[in-house]
C-alpha cells in the first residue's frame, strides 16, 4: 500500500539560509506553525535544545487535532540538517484516546533551491505508519480526501506563515538603503 503524503511548494523572496535557519531554531516552530495557526490545528507546547537543529537533535511537542478533543503528543528526531538545502526529522505521533491510542510516524521534509528572487520552498509530509486510527482516518474514502485536500489546507497554513516571517527576516537583515530602494 502506497504511504499517505501531501506536497506543498512555494516562492519566497528570502534566501535560502534565512528559510533554512527559521526550520532549525525549532523554537520559531510555535510562532509559524502555533500562535499563527487556527486554533484547531496547530502546535500548543515545543521543548528543543537551544540553537540550531542538527542531525539527531530531538525533541517534544503536542498540538491540536482538527474536530478532535484529542491531542498529539510527539517524538520528533532530525534526520537531515543539510543547510542551506535540506531540513527533515521524523515525528511519533500519539493521540490518546479513552480506550486506545492512534499512534503515527510520519516525516516532515522541507527542500529549499535558490532562486534569481530568493527561493523556491517544498515541503513534504509523509504517513510511515498508522494504528489505531481515528475513525475518519479508517474509512478509505473519507483517508483519502484528508490527505488530498484537508492536510494540505491545514498545513498550508503555517507553510505560508513560515515563508512569510522568512521573507520579513531577509528584509530586516538588509542594509536600510536596499530596504529604502524596494518600497
Amino acid at each position: 500500500m502506497e504511504q499517505p503524503s501531501m506536497h506543498l511548494s512555494r516562492p519566497c523572496s528570502a534566501p535560502p539560509d534565512v528559510v533554512y535557519d527559521f526550520l532549525a531554531d525549532l523554537g520559531t516552530h510555535l510562532t509559524w506553525a502555533g500562535k499563527q495557526q487556527t486554533s484547531d490545528f496547530r502546535l500548543l507546547s515545543l521543548e528543543a535544545p537551544a540553537g540550531p537543529a542538527g542531525v539527531g537533535t530531538t525533541f517534544t511537542s503536542t498540538g491540536t487535532i482538527p474536530m478532535s478533543s484529542r491531542r498529539w503528543e510527539d517524538r520528533s528526531k532530525v534526520t537531515k540538517a543539510e543547510r542551506p538545502n535540506t531540513f527533515e526529522f521524523v515525528t511519533a505521533a500519539t493521540a490518546r484516546g479513552t480506550r486506545r491510542s492512534m499512534e503515527a510516524t510520519y516525516r516532515h521534509r522541507y527542500e529549499i533551491a535558490a532562486t534569481p528572487g530568493g527561493s523556491k520552498v517544498s515541503y513534504s509530509m509523509t504517513q510511515l505508519t498508522m494504528s489505531n486510527p481515528l475513525l475518519r482516518l479508517g474509512l478509505p474514502v473519507v483517508r483519502t480526501m484528508t490527505w488530498q485536500l484537508g492536510i494540505p489546507f491545514m498545513a498550508g497554513r503555517g507553510f505560508r506563515n513560515l515563508l512569510a516571517i522568512a521573507e520579513k527576516r531577509a528584509t530586516s537583515d538588509r542594509p536600510f538603503s536596499e530596504q529604502a530602494s524596494r518600497a
